[in-house]
């Protein structure tokens, strides 16, 4: 059977997450339900992962099987009919049968937006924090990050995914105009784990917590421990990396 790749872009604020939930709308129901219509058979889309609640994607990836080869144009066409407006597939290709989108991908890239001044434009997409922070400190605590950790002080429970264990190769917080943006690439994540890490860090940013304190968190991990969350509408995943690409 033919196996598609898909590239989606969406804004969560109306989502429950990525994944396929009873009594919730979610992007992947929305996407098979898309398909549906448009191929006129039922089809089960695979995403790379999931993403909670509020959260958005620049580079959601997914894969599907269908039974005969597509023209993929006019499916990406046709996806401009089908979809909710906060929803979008702008990639679609052939791809090798074996290739899966969860299993495959080498790397998951998410950036968090903290607005600087009331940003109408961004309000959906980012926080709005006024209060000076502490830039040496915050840039501190995001370095430490990169390396292998176990992030049990920074996620929930998760049976899905019982270590906390993720290689994170990039960790760096940046600056441009009034948007200060937190950028993190890893192998893996886990439950809240970037909003969670950001919601310390910029704890440590305003003086409400140490450096040291953070390090404490990091580098003596503990489910008993718990960080500071950051709501769910700044976070964007922003890249999903392959061997390949």
């Amino acid at each position: 059977m033919p196996r598609y790749k898909i590239q989606i872009e969406y804004l969560g604020t109306q989502y429950s997450g990525w994944q396929k939930q009873p009594n919730a709308s979610t992007v992947e129901e929305e996407v098979e339900q898309a398909l549906d219509r448009v191929l006129g058979s039922s089809v089960d889309v695979v995403g790379q992962g999931r993403t909670d609640s509020g959260v958005h994607a620049e580079g959601q990836v997914a894969h599907f099987d269908v039974a005969e080869s597509i023209n993929t144009a006019k499916l990406h066409h046709a996806f401009l009919g089908v979809l909710p407006k906060d929803i979008a597939v702008w990639d679609i290709r052939e791809v090798e049968p074996q290739f899966h989108a969860r299993f495959d991908a080498t790397y998951r890239r998410y950036r968090y937006q903290i607005a600087r001044r009331p940003s109408p434009l961004m309000k959906e997409t980012s926080i709005l924090v006024l209060q000076d922070l502490n830039e040496q400190a915050i840039q501190e605590c995001a370095s430490i990050v990169e390396g292998k950790h176990n992030f049990d002080s920074f996620t929930k429970p998760d049976n899905q995914n019982p270590s906390s264990d993720c290689r994170v190769s990039h960790s760096a917080f940046t600056e441009s105009g009034n948007l200060l943006t937190y950028t993190i690439q890893a192998n893996r994540f886990v439950r809240h784990l970037v909003r969670r890490l950001v919601g310390t860090i910029l704890e440590v940013g305003k003086g409400k917590k140490t450096v040291a304190e953070f390090k404490n968190l990091l580098l003596e991990p503990s489910k008993k421990k718990n960080a500071h969350g950051a709501p769910a509408k700044g976070l964007i995943l922003e890249k999903v990396g392959y061997k390949k690409d």
